[in-house]
């Protein structure tokens, strides 16, 4: 099974911006920074340890935007801290190795049933429980 995903070049951040961050303090290079993507189908992740479990994955592969094609090596899930405080878990995330940026798939976020929305150029987003 091959999934799709749009790829940020460094051309783009550098002339339009970083595209999503919710921490300015937070340097590029921070494994903690999550990119949310309109068009990837999946969460993805190139940080073996932040997944708290993980499944090895063999023949499966994900296409960028500009035709690149890589590997899939894991699927699972990886915990955070919220903002309250409390555990939070994101489920079904791909284990993509030389993958440059954390990939949130906002189409996975609201199959999921959460809702995403941006106020005080904060993003949100919150499951059933809230």
């Amino acid at each position: 099974m091959e999934e799709n995903a749009n790829l940020v070049e460094e051309d783009e951040i550098k002339d339009e911006g970083i595209p999503m961050m919710a921490n300015e303090n937070v340097t590029l290079d921070s494994d903690m920074v999550w990119y949310l993507d309109i068009g990837a189908t999946n969460h993805m992740c190139d940080h073996k340890h932040l997944f708290v479990d993980i499944q090895e994955i063999e023949d499966e592969h994900v296409s960028f935007e500009n035709l690149t094609r890589v590997s899939v090596k894991g699927r699972g899930n990886i915990c955070f801290s919220q903002k309250d405080e409390k555990e939070g878990t994101i489920e079904d995330v791909y284990y993509v190795h030389d993958l440059k940026s954390n990939i949130l798939s906002m189409e996975q976020l609201l199959e999921k049933g959460c809702s995403v929305f941006m106020k005080d150029r904060i993003l949100h987003s919150k499951d059933k429980n809230g």
